[in-house]
């Protein structure tokens, strides 16, 4: 249930939420071979990664100024304030090198290999794996090709990290005052 004070802030996080739930459950038709499983896993990891970006955008009140890079930093934002447990697990994986920018960070690879991987390459190309892993509780998992990202993980992470983001507009209430003009900032 809503509640009738509901601000744009909260709306938004709900709004984001339920596509992204959306995404996340939806299966094959009947009439599909796949039928009842699930189908859009790289649309929910495009979900993700844009919501990761817009918050990360509130989060840095609509910058940063220099376009270098701003996409990225605002991506980078969200994740080291409210995802600190991806950035962490990344690094303990030891992930390999970026197929596009030869990083081995793990918000290199969510940004450029999946984010922008979806977004502007054809698949298969140079995009990495990507798979549901309900029961494991953690982003990245080996596979024999190398490693894959956790799909069941990133919602859940993100969720968590929207959390974190609520407790940080309470903390810094301009950051729900402003919230608009953050999120629409260019």
């Amino acid at each position: 249930m809503v509640e009738a004070r509901e601000d744009l802030m909260d709306k938004t996080l709900r709004w984001m939420w339920d596509n992204l739930y959306g995404a996340y459950t939806a299966t094959y038709a009947s009439s599909h071979p796949k039928a009842g499983k699930y189908c859009v896993n790289s649309g929910t990891c495009i979900l993700v990664c844009c919501y990761i970006n817009a918050l990360g955008k509130v989060l840095l009140k609509g910058g940063p100024a220099s376009r270098k890079d701003r996409d990225f930093k605002r991506f980078r934002e969200f994740l080291c304030r409210c995802m600190i447990d991806f950035l962490s697990e990344s690094s303990r994986k030891a992930l390999p090198p970026t197929p596009v920018g030869q990083s081995s960070d793990g918000d290199k690879w969510l940004y450029e290999v999946f984010r922008c991987g979806f977004v502007h390459s054809f698949y298969p190309g140079t995009l990495g794996a990507w798979s549901r892993r309900p029961k494991l509780n953690e982003y990245w998992f080996r596979t024999g090709a190398g490693m894959a990202l956790n799909i069941d993980e990133l919602v859940r992470g993100f969720s968590r990290g929207v959390e974190e983001f609520r407790r940080l507009a309470t903390a810094d209430p301009d950051l729900r005052t402003n919230f608009k003009a953050y999120i629409i900032a260019l």
